[in-house]
């Protein structure tokens, strides 16, 4: 499947259904697949752009589920790779550009949900009945997990004349799980691997009237679960590039109602035995979540925004040295600027909740007798607020939580 392409024109009084692109599927990879240097060795890659257009129609209503969702994949019984870089986890990478977009229509209701959600991957060095088939056989030495990259750009426009336009989004790329599980008699090289999380999100309303879009959960509710007996490294660079922006342009009675971008996910790495050395921490995170508000000519606009990147828990465990918290200076950098514009418009009620906020960074090096704040020059958090209102009536903005909430501890995460 190279794309879903979705295209109505010139069409009315219709209801159309459509799902199950690619679902419901379980594939079990096992044992070597003949490689000399760990090529295939559980990569995944998945370029699928969706396309939804609807142009010139009247009273339609379309209804989309699981383009990609309920899926589980497994690799398995890694050890028997006869390859000199012997590893758990591949390179994973997944790309879907998503456009939404009604043009000159009327009476539209797009229902979509689970883009690519509900999936499940597990790399594993032995089988879900035997994790740990022979002590001394799982030294993987191309390590546990892989570079990991979701770019998932989306697209939302009501333009040209439409009207009475109703758009429910909700799980674009959610409630999937994702295991590397090295067993507990394994000694790797590094647990974890670069991670590169892009979700690019536009709202645009142009000459178009009682639109209404709700969008929920965007890249939200994954778990990720890295773990080894032994490593030398355990972490890995993570940047999460999340913009967002709304654009309601010579429009009247607009709603917009959007929670969680890149938020509830749960992210773990770790070693679970003792071992002689103790291994490094490489756990540098970088995000970036810009969100620009612009009315332009409009009446009637009301944008509900929360949890552009929140609520997100990371823990780091391991048999850390206790003297590895001077090297965590700078670990965490986020950059939250928030741009709210206004101009020639009347009745504009904005709201924005948690741009970045209630986020858990945990490292536990599992000897410590209770948990505590680490310093504040573990983190580097930058932002502003920037309000420009001209020409216009009733203009109400709330704004709340640029930096609010978070936690940078040394020890075990609260539940």
């Amino acid at each position: 499947m190279d794309s879903v392409n979705l295209r109505i024109s010139e069409q009315s009084h219709d209801t159309i259904v459509a799902g199950d692109f690619y679902s419901d599927t379980a594939i079990v990879w096992s044992g070597s697949r003949g490689s000399a240097n760990g090529a295939n060795a559980g990569d995944f890659f998945l370029r699928l752009p969706v396309n939804i257009e609807v142009s010139g129609s009247n009273n339609i209503t379309l209804n989309i589920e699981d383009i990609f969702g309920d899926n589980t994949f497994t690799w398995q019984r890694l050890e028997v790779l006869e390859d000199q870089n012997r590893r758990v986890g591949g390179a994973f990478e997944v790309d879907m550009p998503v456009l939404i977009r009604v043009s000159d229509s009327r009476q539209v209701n797009i229902n979509l949900e689970d883009i690519f959600g509900d999936n499940s991957f597990t790399w594993m060095v032995g089988t879900p009945s035997e994790p740990d088939p022979v002590a001394g056989t799982a030294d993987i030495t191309g390590g546990v997990g892989g570079p990991l990259r979701i770019n998932l750009s989306v697209r939302i426009e009501v333009v040209n004349n439409s009207s009475d336009v109703h758009i429910d989004v909700e799980d674009l790329i959610s409630d999937s799980d994702f295991r590397w599980d090295g067993g507990t008699r394994s000694g790797a090289a590094f647990v974890g691997g670069a991670m590169d999380l892009e979700v690019p999100l536009t709202f645009r309303v142009e000459d178009s009237d009682r639109v209404r879009i709700d969008l929920e959960d965007t890249a939200g509710d994954m778990t990720f679960d890295w773990t080894a007996g032994s490593g030398q490294s355990v972490g890995g660079a993570i940047r999460f590039e999340v913009p967002t922006s709304f654009h309601i342009v010579n429009s009247r009675e607009v709603n917009i109602d959007f929670e969680d971008q890149g938020s509830d996910n749960i992210l773990n790495w770790s070693v679970e035995g003792r071992q002689e050395n103790a291994p490094e921490i490489n756990s540098s995170v970088a995000a970036h979540s810009p969100t620009t508000f612009h009315v332009s000519n409009s009446q009637g606009v009301v944008i509900n925004s929360e949890d552009f990147f929140g609520d997100n828990r990371f823990v780091w465990s391991g048999p850390f040295d206790t003297d590895a918290k001077s090297g965590l200076t700078g670990a965490v950098s986020a950059s939250a600027s928030t741009e709210f514009r206004v101009e020639t418009s009347d009745n504009v009620n904005i709201d924005a909740e948690d741009v970045y906020g209630d986020n858990v960074f945990a490292w536990n090096p599992r000897s410590a007798g209770q948990t505590t704040e680490l310093p504040e020059s573990v983190h580097d958090i930058v932002g502003q607020v920037t309000r420009e209102v001209s020409d216009s009536e009733r203009v109400t903005i709330e704004f709340a939580n640029l930096n609010q909430g978070n936690q940078y501890l040394w020890g075990p995460a609260p539940e």
